[in-house]
């Protein structure tokens, strides 16, 4: 009766994914650095077939002291990426905006508006340009003032209701103007985040997305998920789970069977399956280089930050030589 609940419960909710389809959103975190750009491209792969809106955020200092030459006046009848000002993080959302284009996905008309929001004294503010199609879909670049960026991000990743961050693992030193996107930032935007997020470190396609199955009713929900959002992207799914020894064989292998079965419900397939033995964090980080994500169910409410720290999400985080997705 259980399991009948749960498939209920799963299939209900891959018919609201599939009626929501239109209203699927990405942040894409930026920089300036070349794995920032690589988020970027990631994340127009993962928008194919769908009618997606992707925002290109650069979170940058207060500056009280930074002259709006007149910006206010010009805001509401000039494109932002014409101003005659160099705004610090404009260089950055122009390149995002050339990858885009040389993607494709800017193809066809696309008209544009200019929004301004003042915040927290600064005499420039939140800048953002809204493009969008006659189909509706949008790409909006916003240049947004935060006190440090995990604020600024985790700030627009409540308030825009995204369903995927995407933050990259840069070494780049900050700016005098923005800020940097280092291994803090981003732990702490995983760790904080209640929606899912990307950690982008190397990222490469074409490797797949290595899912971690635990056991438990969330690492189900994220398997399915996970295989419906691969789907975006043709992307391989393979199942990973990890025991202690090989005692635990016969239960490793019935999480796997019982995850394969919840996404062939779903209308989709695995590319392939397989079980570790040992440590459960060293054998995740080192299977997972082989493929473009490790995929990781994480608690929607992450609560005292200490406690998070000692779970295996963090640790594979921290450890991790490659991307890493925790799916809440």
């Amino acid at each position: 009766m259980e399991n009948l609940e749960i498939n209920q419960h799963m299939n209900d909710e891959t018919e609201s994914l599939q009626q929501e389809d239109a209203a699927f959103r990405i942040l894409v975190c930026i920089d300036g650095s070349e794995e920032s750009y690589r988020g970027l491209r990631y994340a127009v792969r993962l928008a194919r077939g769908y009618d997606t809106d992707i925002t290109l955020l650069y979170v940058r200092k207060v500056d009280k002291e930074l002259s709006s030459e007149g910006l206010d006046m010009r805001i509401s009848r000039e494109n932002m990426l014409d101003w005659g000002i160099e705004l610090p993080g404009m260089a950055a959302l122009k390149q995002g905006l050339e990858i885009l284009t040389e993607l494709g996905y800017l193809e066809g008309e696309w008209s544009s508006e200019m929004m301004h929001i003042d915040n927290r004294g600064d005499p420039v503010g939140d800048n953002i340009v809204e493009y969008s199609n006659s189909s509706g879909r949008k790409v909006c670049l916003k240049i947004m003032v935060a006190p440090s960026a995990e604020l600024g991000i985790l700030e627009e990743a409540e308030t825009g209701h995204y369903d995927i961050t995407i933050v990259s693992e840069t070494d780049m030193d900050d700016n005098d103007k923005g800020f940097s996107l280092s291994n803090s930032v981003s732990q702490t935007i995983a760790t904080e985040s209640e929606t899912s997020v990307i950690v982008a470190k190397a990222l490469e396609e074409n490797k797949g997305h290595l899912v971690c199955l635990n056991g438990s009713v969330a690492s189900l929900n994220m398997a399915r998920e996970d295989a419906i959002m691969a789907a975006r992207c043709d992307c391989p799914v393979y199942l990973y789970t990890v025991v202690k020894d090989e005692s635990l064989l016969e239960v490793a292998q019935a999480r796997i069977d019982e995850a394969r079965m919840v996404i062939e419900e779903a209308g989709f397939s695995i590319t392939g399956e397989k079980i570790g033995i040992g440590d459960k964090v060293e054998n995740i980080i080192e299977e997972g280089k082989k493929h473009s994500l490790i995929v990781l169910s994480g608690e929607h409410k992450i609560g005292f930050r200490r406690f998070f720290k000692s779970s295996l999400v963090y640790r594979v985080l921290e450890g991790a030589h490659n991307s890493v997705m925790v799916r809440r």
